[in-house]
């Protein structure tokens, strides 16, 4: 039913021709396009009616190759969840690939092998991560990757010294913090506002500052258990997971935490927690798809496919075969093209939506 592209070019195009599905819902349809780079574009569309006081925000690809997911889920939102909104009382606001450099060139990152969900930051302390310092070598191959960095026995057995030393948290905490030190190597968190940042910050004053309630949801993948989405709050979000749970119907609810998820700086859901908190009234949290799972070998797969493809990029490959395993790898990461994958994606989607839509009270 749903388009599961994995082309920017058509997937923008798709994007584009929601318009006139909109315009049947709202007498005010702004299309808005930014140009980051290279006929890459932020889209979006603002749609209101007079008198709207709370909007329902759909923001996708902040993690470029992500996107393509997110495209998908837009369609479905269109489809299947436009028609049953209360649209005289709730205005939408669909942002169509935060980065969408990464996106068309199905990167993570954006232009600058820059993670953009390591970039929102308000204030620039408290940036060190010692655990990517320790294990700074591990990630950082300065050399054209090979077959053999694709073993993940081989891989498992690079990551003994660091499990023993930093145990499974500590890998974590160096791969998925951000670091702000090693600009071509995973995860790095730039040393300043992204041209893409900066547009979204300014979306977000419009936004926050003009409706009395708003629910946003940020739509990603590749972390979380396999074949499954969780839904991620911020650390910042003073209300138990246990709770959302129960308020939604739906499970697994998570925080970005150590506890629970992984802790993160420069995250975009709480760089919004830490800004817009106390002067409005708002739910802004993370669609969060998983994709290897978070056992053992889902675990290094993750970890190998981060680390192999940024080596690649920077450093090439030794021939075509290891390049071609690698994008393999890296799109099975963030975007299967597998049956039961898109299954689940679909039917967790719409849990996820009627439990938080629903709780909103955001249907007719």
């Amino acid at each position: 039913m749903y388009n599961y592209c994995f082309d920017y070019d058509k997937c923008r195009d798709i994007f584009l021709d929601f318009e006139d599905d909109l315009k049947e819902y709202y007498s005010s349809v702004e299309k808005r396009c930014f140009t980051v780079k290279d006929n890459c574009f932020i889209d979006s569309f603002l749609c209101e009616n007079e008198g709207n006081n709370k909007i329902v925000m759909i923001t996708t690809g902040e993690h470029g190759i992500e996107g393509y997911a997110g495209n998908v889920f837009l369609q479905m939102f269109i489809k299947e969840y436009l028609p049953i909104l209360k649209y005289n009382g709730i205005s939408v606001n669909l942002v169509h690939a935060i980065n969408p450099w990464g996106m068309k060139h199905k990167r993570r990152v954006n232009e600058n092998n820059v993670d953009l969900n390591r970039n929102f930051i308000l204030e620039r302390n408290d940036l060190e991560n010692s655990s990517f310092l320790e294990m700074k070598k591990y990630f950082t191959k300065r050399r054209p990757a090979r077959k053999s960095d694709l073993n993940l026995i081989k891989s498992f057995l690079e990551l003994v010294p660091y499990m023993t030393k930093l145990g499974n948290k500590g890998i974590t905490e160096a791969l998925a913090k951000g670091q702000f030190v090693e600009d071509k190597s995973v995860y790095y968190g730039g040393q300043k506002d992204e041209k893409s940042t900066k547009y979204m910050k300014e979306i977000y004053d419009d936004i926050y500052n003009n409706y009395e309630f708003i629910l946003h949801l940020d739509i990603h993948t590749g972390a979380g258990p396999k074949n499954k989405m969780s839904i991620v709050n911020s650390a910042f979000s003073n209300k138990e997971s246990s709770a959302w749970e129960k308020d939604f119907g739906y499970s697994p609810v998570v925080k970005t935490d150590k506890s629970s998820f992984y802790e993160i700086k420069g995250d975009m859901i709480d760089y919004i927690y830490k800004k817009y908190k106390g002067k409005n009234y708002f739910y802004s949290t993370c669609f969060e798809y998983g994709t290897y799972g978070e056992g053992l070998i889902g675990s290094i797969k993750t970890i190998k496919s981060l680390v192999v493809e940024n080596q690649e990029w920077h450093y090439g490959s030794a021939n075509s075969k290891t390049k071609e395993k690698v994008d393999q790898m890296f799109r099975g990461l963030f975007y299967p093209g597998d049956d039961s994958w898109k299954k689940s994606f679909e039917e967790d989607t719409r849990q996820g939506l009627n439990g938080v839509l629903k709780y909103f009270d955001f249907f007719k």
